[in-house]
């Protein structure tokens, strides 16, 4: 099981019709659940719009719900797209698929954190069926529709310099935050 390092901080910024937010401390999310693993670090600055989520269908997937660390995750992995091993100094760029099942998994890990905190346990085991299967159709949605975000923010040709630049920060924040 993987997790999520520390708490998120965000601002909101409204931009036109969107809604824009940004981080304000860098999000760790670690790949596995042990030290010297894999981490997907989002930077302080880094924007996001949670969840892609038609507007029509908020009253069912928020953006900014239960899965929205997560949503960050991935948009962090489309649009910059690194996998950081901190103990080897290495990074690495997933491939759209990766990037959708690291993505699959945020959301289950978050659903385990959230779910099963609750005082009616009897109705834990209703509501993680109910959340399994909500997480498949999102992460259909994705896997269907993000193909094309996937590939615009490739067409940019950015990703990769911003990663070098960052993985001597990145390696710093999570030794720092290494217990």
């Amino acid at each position: 099981m993987a997790r999520f390092a520390e708490d998120l901080s965000v601002v909101n910024h409204l931009s036109g019709r969107v809604h824009q937010w940004e981080l304000r401390e860098p999000m760790v999310y670690r790949l596995r659940d042990s030290d010297p693993t894999e981490v997907a670090t989002a930077p302080p600055g880094f924007k996001t719009d949670f969840a892609s989520v038609p507007r029509p269908l908020w009253w069912w997937i928020a953006p900014w719900g239960r899965h929205g660390r997560a949503a960050i995750v991935h948009d962090f992995l489309y649009q910059l797209g690194s996998v950081t091993d901190p103990a080897a100094g290495t990074l690495r760029r997933p491939s759209k698929r990766e990037a959708d099942r690291i993505f699959r998994h945020a959301m289950a890990d978050l659903d385990r954190a959230i779910l099963t905190r609750n005082l009616w346990k009897p109705l834990v085991p209703f509501r993680m069926a109910l959340a399994a299967a909500r997480r498949w159709i999102i992460w259909a949605a994705v896997a269907l529709f993000g193909f094309w975000a996937y590939k615009k923010e490739q067409r940019k040709g950015t990703a990769p310099p911003l990663e070098h630049e960052m993985l001597e920060d990145v390696v710093k924040l999570v030794e720092a935050k290494a217990p």
